[in-house]
């Protein structure tokens, strides 16, 4: 009796370790076929931003080559002061695109150094957060870039990160044993509130950070 039930669980055994086996088997090459799927729209997506690009190249070229043609005509035709102005409206549109450039360099530089501060699960979930958050910025009237409620970049960053919604772009930190846990902290608030972060609105919470009452690390 005793030598039936050990073969019956040495069977059990083995069924249950080809079972794992076959799951392995089956994830790899559903894994494999996701993997190709999307190399090939990868792929795909790379060569029509690639064509688009060099569309846009062309064209920039051939704009420029027009207003030059232009501007040349107009001299040729002792129109000096139409070429002069029209040289003019084309150093001015390209030192403000510059200096747009430079503005939204800055902006970058300050999201991207306050998302440092946490722990992204990779690349793409940083790129998830860069591009929210960027989004939701507005140069204010002393020309610094702020979220439009009115709140500083650091203080935004730190209201998205630890918002729950949000939680899947972190890594999800590992239980220390000491009582703390998860990617987000619950406890952020200065003392006197009677809410944590995760019981607020994100509206809630942006005008604590208007208030300056919300804490940082």
């Amino acid at each position: 009796m005793a030598e039936n039930e050990n073969e019956n669980d040495n069977l059990d055994k083995l069924n249950e370790e080809q079972r794992k086996k076959d799951q392995e088997m089956i994830d790899k090459l559903v894994q494999e076929r996701v993997d190709n799927s999307l190399k090939d729209i990868k792929s795909k997506l790379d060569n029509a931003y690639s064509s688009r690009d060099t569309a846009l190249k062309r064209l920039a070229e051939f704009e420029q080559k027009e207003k030059e043609a232009e501007i040349k005509r107009l001299q040729e035709e002792g129109k000096f002061k139409e070429a002069f102005e029209m040289q003019l409206a084309e150093e001015k549109a390209r030192r403000e695109a510059l200096e747009k450039r430079n503005i939204e360099l800055t902006r970058d530089l300050d999201v991207k150094s306050a998302l440092n501060s946490y722990e992204f699960k990779n690349q793409k979930a940083i790129n998830m957060a860069f591009a929210e958050i960027s989004s939701q910025l507005v140069q204010n009237e002393q020309g610094v870039w702020v979220h439009r409620s009115g709140v500083s970049i650091v203080d935004f960053v730190k209201v998205f990160c630890e918002n729950e919604e949000n939680a899947f772009l972190l890594k999800v930190k590992q239980n220390s044993g000491s009582g703390s846990s998860g990617s987000t902290p619950n406890n952020n608030l200065q003392s006197g509130t009677k809410k944590s972060l995760f019981e607020m609105s994100q509206d809630e919470v942006l005008q604590m950070a208007r208030d300056g009452k919300l804490s940082r690390k």
